[in-house]
């Protein structure tokens, strides 16, 4: 499977493919007693930690005295938020909150990978969203695809052929990818405004 034509491939990672296939495979039948307690413990330990890192909280002046530096606009960070920082890993945050310590080291690292990509999935979810609220947006009948140049030639070869109606349609055109629907929508509405205006 190629990641970069997934819609959420920054959630699909190597680190994290326990976590989003054992549900299914659970409901599939396909995962034995052993490898559903194994599991279990390890979602449990990932909840007890995730939670434990989202109670503990620090201002910018309170995290300025521990050596971390943050913007320093009053609001108050989470050790999750904290972790997202390059300038700050586990051993950094078990100095201000020894509580933290008692995490093992395999729950640490993978809370560790999540801080880090928490922001980027975040904003990629809100993207997605964007497009869902858009699926219903209706493309011209005369529109120009081969106008919008930052699609690739292939893509705009395929609109071209295919001449969807509205975004949805677009969107399950083999090889289109949410960037590009993202530049045929704005494309789209750039066309709608001109002919309005």
């Amino acid at each position: 499977m190629f990641t970069s034509r997934a819609e959420y491939r920054l959630k699909l990672r190597a680190d994290n493919a326990d976590q989003r296939l054992t549900p299914l495979g659970e409901t599939l039948g396909c995962v034995g007693p052993e490898r559903r307690r194994v599991f279990a413990a390890k979602a449990t330990a990932m909840d007890a930690g995730r939670t434990l890192l989202e109670c503990l909280t620090l201002t910018p002046n309170e995290a300025a005295r521990h050596g971390i530096d943050v913007n320093k606009d009053g609001r108050r960070r989470t050790a999750f938020e904290l972790l997202a920082l390059p300038t700050v890993d586990f051993d950094r945050l078990k100095a201000v909150w020894p509580e933290i310590a008692r995490l093992d080291a395999a729950t640490s690292a993978q809370i560790e990978v999540d801080a880090r990509y928490a922001a980027y999935v975040r904003r990629q979810d809100i993207d997605v969203a964007a497009l869902r609220r858009d699926e219903n947006v209706r493309i011209p009948a005369d529109f120009d695809f081969a106008g919008i140049s930052s699609l690739s030639t292939e893509v705009r070869q395929k609109l071209v052929r295919h001449r969807p109606d509205t975004l949805a349609q677009a969107a399950r055109i083999d090889g289109m990818t949410p960037a590009a629907l993202t530049l045929l929508l704005a494309g789209v509405k750039r066309s709608v405004t001109r002919k309005s205006a």
